[in-house]
Formats: C-alpha cells, sequence, structure tokens
C-alpha cells in the first residue's frame, strides 16, 4: 500500500475533504476518502469524484512541466522550453522595463482562486503582496464569482450577511433551488449530503433552473424551467402575487423592514404603470403565469421555505437584481432568520466577515496606487485606458490562478485585450485558453507538491493540514 499521507483538497468549490494519499517510492498510487471515526470528524469529510481523482491531474500527460517562451504569434501556443534562471530572468526585466517606462499602474495584477484558495499561504494575497512591495499595480476591485449578490446584500441588509447553516434546511418544509445544481459545483464539503437528508425527511424541493440538472434529477418534486437571464422577473411577479393576495408576514415587515412602500408600488405598477403579474412575466421568462401564481402562494404559505437562490442567475447583465428580488421575497414573506428560512441568497459566513476565522493569511496591504477597477471590465480596461474612463493605460498582465477568457463574457474581446499587450505572464499547470497568450509560462505545482494549511470557506469551521506529499 505504501507510505499513508493524510491531506486535503484543493478545489475551489467551498469545501475542503480529507484525502488520503498513498505514496510509493516517491509516487501516488491511490487515494481515498475519508474514513476517521464519526467522534473525530461528524460528519465525514468525504471527497467527491473529482477530488479522488487529484492523481489523474498529478499526473496529466499534458501538464506544464518547463518555463516555457513564445515563439510565433501570441495566442497561436506555440512555445519552446527555457531555463528558470532565463525566465525568471526575462519576467524581471520586463516588470522593470513596464515600471520605469510607463510607472507601476502599467502592471495589471489578474490573480484569481482556481489554486490559490482554501489556503493559508499559497493564496492570491501573495502576487498581491509581490506588486504591492512593488510599487504598485492595476488590480480587479471585485468578486467575479459572486459580486452581483454581495452588491446586493449591502444595499438590501446594509452588509454582507450569511446563508443560514445548511443543517438549517433539515428544518425547512420546501427548499426552492434557484439557478443552483450543487450536485456538480458541490458548495462545500457534505452540502449534497445535507440535501439527501432532507429529502429523506420528506421535505419537498422545487427546482428553478433553464437546464434540468443532476441535483434536480436527484431531489426535485418539480422542476420549473425558465429562460436564462429571465429569473429577476419572475421573482418579482411572484411578489405580485403575494402583495395582492395579502400573503405577505406583514408583522415581519412592519417590525424589520422599510421601503417596502416603494417596492409595493414597483410590483403593482404605481411607479411605471406596468403591473408585474404572472401574466407579464409569461413571455419573458418562458414560465406559465399560473405556475408563477402557485409557486408565489406555495412560497408565501409553506412556512418555513428555504430559497437558495445560487450564484449562476447574478452572473448575468444586471445579475444584482436577481438577488436583491430573492431577498426581497425571503422578507416579505418572513422566511429571513427563522429556523429552516433563509435570508433568499447562498453566502457562506466566511464571506461575511474576517479571514479563515480570524487567522490571517500572508498580509498584503493596501494597493499603494488604488488604481482599481471592476474585474470583469478587464478586457475594456486593456483596450481603452485612461482615455476611456479606465484608471490606468495597461500594458503588462501578470495571470496567476486564473483562466481569465474562460472565467468571463465576450472571449473575442478578451483576445483582442491580451493581443494588445506588450508583455505577458501566466501561471499554470496546464495549456488553458489564456495560457496560449503568455509571453512567458511557469510551470506551478500543485498542491500535493507544497506545504499549507487549509480550511473550507463554505461549511463548517476547522482546519487541514496539508503537507508536502511528493
Amino acid at each position: 500500500m505504501g507510505e499513508l499521507i493524510t491531506t486535503g483538497c484543493s478545489f475551489d468549490c467551498g469545501g475542503n475533504c480529507l484525502l488520503k494519499v498513498y505514496v510509493e517510492e516517491g509516487r501516488i498510487t491511490r487515494i481515498a476518502p475519508d474514513d476517521l471515526p464519526d467522534s473525530l470528524a461528524t460528519p465525514q469529510l468525504r471527497p467527491c469524484a473529482r477530488g479522488l481523482a487529484h492523481l489523474q491531474r498529478v499526473y496529466a500527460p499534458d501538464r506544464l512541466r518547463y518555463p516555457s517562451r513564445r515563439v510565433g504569434e501570441r495566442g497561436e501556443g506555440h512555445f519552446e522550453s527555457i531555463s528558470w534562471d532565463e525566465a525568471l530572468d526575462t519576467v524581471a526585466s520586463e516588470l522593470a522595463r513596464i515600471k520605469e517606462t510607463y510607472g507601476p499602474q502599467a502592471i495589471f495584477n489578474l490573480c484569481g482562486s482556481g489554486n490559490l484558495d482554501s489556503r493559508l499561504h499559497h493564496t492570491l494575497a501573495v502576487p498581491m503582496r509581490f506588486f504591492e512591495l512593488f510599487g504598485g499595480y492595476t488590480g480587479g476591485s471585485t468578486i467575479i464569482s459572486f459580486q452581483s449578490v454581495v452588491y446586493a446584500c449591502r444595499r438590501t441588509f446594509g452588509m454582507v450577511v450569511p446563508d443560514s447553516d445548511r443543517e438549517n434546511m433539515l428544518k425547512s418544509r420546501l427548499i426552492i433551488m434557484w439557478g443552483c445544481n450543487p450536485a456538480v459545483t458541490i458548495k462545500g464539503t457534505n452540502t449534497n449530503w445535507y440535501l439527501a437528508q432532507a429529502k429523506e425527511k420528506g421535505v419537498r424541493f422545487i427546482f428553478v433552473d433553464p437546464i434540468f440538472t443532476e441535483s434536480a434529477a436527484a431531489l426535485a418534486d418539480e422542476w420549473i424551467p425558465i429562460k436564462p437571464g429571465t429569473d429577476t422577473a419572475a421573482l418579482i411577479a411572484m411578489a405580485y402575487v403575494i402583495i395582492t393576495e395579502d400573503i405577505c408576514d406583514r408583522a415581519f415587515l412592519d417590525k424589520y423592514t422599510f421601503g417596502f412602500d416603494r417596492f409595493q408600488d414597483y410590483c403593482l405598477g404605481v411607479e411605471d404603470g406596468v403591473a408585474k403579474t404572472p401574466a407579464w412575466a409569461e413571455p419573458i421568462t418562458g414560465v406559465p403565469a399560473e405556475t408563477i401564481a402557485r409557486l408565489a402562494r406555495e412560497y408565501a404559505t409553506t412556512k418555513p421555505t428555504n430559497l437558495r437562490a445560487g450564484w449562476a442567475p447574478g452572473r448575468t447583465a444586471f445579475g444584482e437584481q436577481f438577488h436583491r428580488a430573492a431577498i426581497a421575497l425571503a422578507a416579505i414573506t418572513g422566511n429571513v432568520g427563522i429556523e429552516g428560512g433563509s435570508p433568499g441568497l447562498w453566502l457562506p459566513d466566511s464571506f461575511a466577515g474576517g479571514e479563515f476565522y480570524g487567522v490571517g493569511t500572508i498580509p498584503f496591504g493596501p494597493n499603494p496606487l488604488r488604481k482599481w477597477l471592476p474585474y470583469f471590465t478587464w478586457a475594456d480596461a486593456i483596450l481603452k485606458g485612461t482615455a476611456g474612463g479606465y484608471p490606468s493605460d495597461i500594458k503588462m498582465a501578470y495571470i496567476v490562478g486564473t483562466n481569465i477568457l474562460n472565467q468571463n463574457g465576450d472571449i473575442n474581446k478578451g483576445v483582442q485585450a491580451l493581443k494588445k499587450l506588450e508583455f505577458v505572464v501566466v501561471h499554470e499547470q496546464f495549456m488553458t485558453p489564456t495560457a496560449r497568450f503568455a509571453d512567458i509560462l511557469l510551470p506551478v505545482t500543485t498542491h500535493f507538491e507544497r506545504e499549507d494549511i487549509q480550511a473550507p470557506h463554505e461549511c463548517g469551521y476547522y482546519f487541514i493540514y496539508s503537507p508536502k506529499v511528493i
């Protein structure tokens, strides 16, 4: 069997599962799940199939193994291997040249959480710390994964608030999964275990999603398909029904909210002359008016209901309105702050306050230049610069822990932006679409090849020591 080493999984699903790694003569031979007794980990921190498949990732034949330099046109994906000394000297020289010629604001620090999340030391704080000490940089000021829900929280609650704990779903009578597919996205260790328990207890599940997902196939009592990007209209139409049929929680509204009158006027059409009825929403959403009305009545009268609004619908134009509408719906039904209820979002408590539950990572301090822009505008910022209202004229991109072309809309615009730059550095494990545009491409380790401490950010309060395995 070889030497057994216990470590954690590194994927950025919000969780952190235990992995039992078997090593023989410096090579991983097998990865097994957690089998600790319940007294040590309740429930067991069991990985999914993706976590158990790390061995295929570590030894993938197309994994990047040597520093490379671009040959041919940027984006063609043709590279030649070079030494580490030559690669690092080239990167250092170009950093110095760009800084001296244009100023440090011409360097765009594009760092993400792809291979840098859920850890204390190997995190996106490292490139931020480096460029802070280098004199500053231009960087992204938002979180591309869930910025819309953060915005909605701040505008509606006045602060970023966490969703209820997943155990709370076991006390729900109805769970509405809106734009959520945790069978694939996981949403933290053991989320699917809690969902399965709720199903076994007889909790009714309704899925609202354009796709009949794996999660819906396993859990749904009802699936309501909807046109992508129209979720807000359906939620507002539900609010119209709840308001006009007077099945709101008036006591909750009077005690805990303000501004309901304005929201009511909008739903009823007082503000713009358009009543947001289910019939109004039907041609927009593709959901029959009677289905919207029935869902509204069931949500308002089946208490407590746990509305779990996923991040996917918010990753669209005006996506923050989806989250604002979901929060408003939870409020007018009085499902906020009660057992089995939900504030109408899916945002874990670690995002609401602090780093790793009070344990700090590498300090990176403020960007001395204070040059920030919304992350999703990165391509426009490169193409338009200060003439287009952006804070800098960007000449160089330093890309770590993100496949930026894959994670944003308008890939063609992203390609144009990367081609415009004078120099591009990418740290990667594989030849991603973004890596193809590097001038210098640096291979990086997996978490099995370095030492760290890991923690989840969407489930529980615990740490896993992650030793260097190979």
